[in-house]
């Protein structure tokens, strides 16, 4: 699965893709990366950093994540958003 610009966020394609893998690859990432996604779900997600880490950190659906979370789609994707410019 090739990486999808984010129509949205307004950050450049490379950008983007560094910041999506380095989250996937959570695991993989050197302590203060680890720390940084950590720092920016617990800042920008609140209450709903969980649901943020999840959506930045696996390849699970928005959808899925939401109907799990019991919050709205359109909330995520707004976090989202300000995960990647918050970066």
């Amino acid at each position: 699965m090739g990486f999808k610009k984010l129509r949205g966020v307004h950050l450049p394609e490379e950008k983007q893709g560094l910041i999506r893998y380095s989250c996937l690859t959570y695991k993989e990432q050197p302590k203060h990366i680890q720390n940084k996604i950590q720092r920016l779900c617990r800042e920008v997600g609140g209450a709903y950093q969980a649901a943020l880490r999840e959506v930045m950190c696996s390849k699970s659906s928005i959808t899925s994540i939401a109907m799990a979370h019991h919050v709205s789609e359109t909330v995520l994707y707004e976090l989202r958003r300000r995960f990647y410019e918050r970066w």
